[in-house]
């Protein structure tokens, strides 16, 4: 009787194993299918050779395509006056550095200086504080939410970071006004900013769930107003003290030393640049959303009570001609880019494929800028300034970067852009209203749509340094 039942257990299992097999595939990876699988790699002498090289060293140091990188010339048809490279190190700061490297000129002309710089270290303290109370006040608007709610969530995840938009600079720079680098120079903290980041971050998570648990204005009003005191020690410990007033004095281009001057940060700005940023204007490029429609990113900005960042939609062509009308006309040009993207950082050549993957592995890795976008697979990370333009036969071949990432990058700090890598990875830029089109600038005249601040354009521009 045992051996019976022990046989029809058998052949049950049998039967079952059978019909479990005949099946559609379930998703999972079978037998069969990894056999497949397996079958499909031939051994053969490239995929030794791919398997030997990429066993000892990152695909970046082999994948580099010489031929094509050594084929591209050197030279400009049309570029801005040089000047000395800014480093912002560790830090997250790019979007502070390329903003007010549009401005140093300017200003070395005003104090008849050969070069200039001012401090970025001075205006990102205030944009640290200015940041730390939107966070705040956002917690305190938010605070009746569940902490599962998708906007308490992205408050939480992101109390406080480096990154900046071109319209946070301006409206720091409208309230607080500018100083040379030398009245508040770097300190280890703002160009090496992780940690002092995560302080700040531990601090301001602390305060906000203070805020939440209490439920009068009135109690939240004074555990917000605690924690911008606390936050402004961490500031002033990290950064150092931002001057009210200053006394300075500068050196000019013959070696002659002026007089000492007090100032303070407003009257030096009016003083040393009083540019019209109210009329700069921000147009972006991405594929996956209408274009020619004015667009709003929901507390993309570092003040509170101003503005959020808002932008022109439009074709990537239509950024590359109010670029290429702006530099002629010596006129630099702030823009945000993908610099994660085939990039080589030390000639600086920024050109499409220049990494050949595919002659490694023997697969094709194109994405065309609409996949990109579709795939969450390209950002805004890096913002720097346009200077130069190469144009032959009326068409555009390579641009100039200058990049704030020092000397040892690039050659001498300065990068050179195929055109084809700004048709693949360049998304914003910033230019004066002279060079937009009437029907473009009457865009920003209409309502908005408005995108949430998870939107992949949020804040995007803060990639540190290498």
């Amino acid at each position: 009787m045992k051996r019976k039942l022990a046989c029809l257990l058998l052949a049950w299992a049998a039967v079952a194993s059978a019909q479990e097999a005949a099946k559609e595939p379930t998703g999972g990876i079978t037998v069969a299918l990894l056999e497949e699988i397996q079958n499909s790699l031939t051994p053969d002498v490239h995929s030794r050779f791919a398997l030997n090289a990429l066993a000892q060293m990152d695909a970046k140091k082999i994948a580099p395509d010489w031929n094509r990188m050594r084929a591209v010339d050197t030279h400009f048809s049309h570029t801005l006056p040089p000047q000395k490279i800014t480093d912002q190190k560790a830090s997250g700061r790019c979007w502070i550095f390329a903003g007010l490297n549009i401005l140093r000129p300017v200003a070395a002309k005003k104090l008849n200086m050969d070069d200039f710089e001012f401090s970025e270290n001075y205006l990102f303290f205030y944009d640290k504080l200015e940041k730390a109370n939107l966070f705040l006040e956002a917690i305190r608007r938010t605070r009746e939410r569940p902490l599962n709610d998708r906007m308490v969530e992205f408050l939480f995840r992101n109390p406080i970071d480096d990154g900046g938009q071109w319209t946070s600079l301006v409206e720091l720079i409208r309230k607080y006004g500018v100083v040379p680098l030398d009245v508040m120079p770097e300190t280890y903290s703002s160009v090496n900013t992780a940690t002092f980041n995560h302080t700040l971050s531990m601090k301001l998570r602390e305060k906000a769930l203070a805020i939440r648990r209490s439920a009068a204005d009135a109690d939240t009003a004074a555990i917000k107003l605690q924690a911008l005191k606390e936050v402004y020690r961490i500031l002033a410990l990290n950064l150092g003290l931002p001057p009210k007033t200053f006394s300075w004095r500068s050196e000019d281009r013959k070696k002659k030393l002026g007089a000492f001057k007090t100032y303070t940060p407003l009257e030096f700005y009016q003083e040393t640049t009083a540019a019209d940023l109210d009329n700069y204007f921000a147009l972006y490029s991405i594929a996956n959303r209408p274009y020619d429609r004015l667009f709003q990113i929901e507390l993309d900005k570092t003040m509170y009570d101003r503005p959020n960042l808002t932008f022109v939609n439009t074709s990537i062509d239509t950024l590359k001609l109010l670029a290429r009308a702006s530099i002629l006309d010596n006129e630099p040009v702030w823009f945000g880019c993908d610099m994660t993207q085939d990039v080589f950082r030390d000639s600086g050549l920024m050109m499409p494929g220049i990494y050949d993957y595919a002659a490694i592995y023997g697969l094709d890795f194109t994405l065309s800028r609409a996949d990109m976008f579709e795939s969450y697979a390209i950002s805004a990370n890096h913002a720097m300034l346009l200077c130069g333009v190469d144009i032959v036969d009326g068409k555009v071949r390579k641009w100039l970067v200058e990049n704030s990432w020092g000397e040892q990058i690039g050659k001498k700090g300065y990068l050179h852009m195929l055109d084809e890598w700004f048709g693949h990875f360049v998304l914003m830029i910033i230019v004066h209203k002279n060079f937009i089109p009437p029907r473009l600038l009457a865009l920003y005249q209409t309502e908005p749509e408005i995108l949430p601040p998870w939107d992949p354009m949020y804040r995007a521009v803060t990639l540190e340094r290498p």
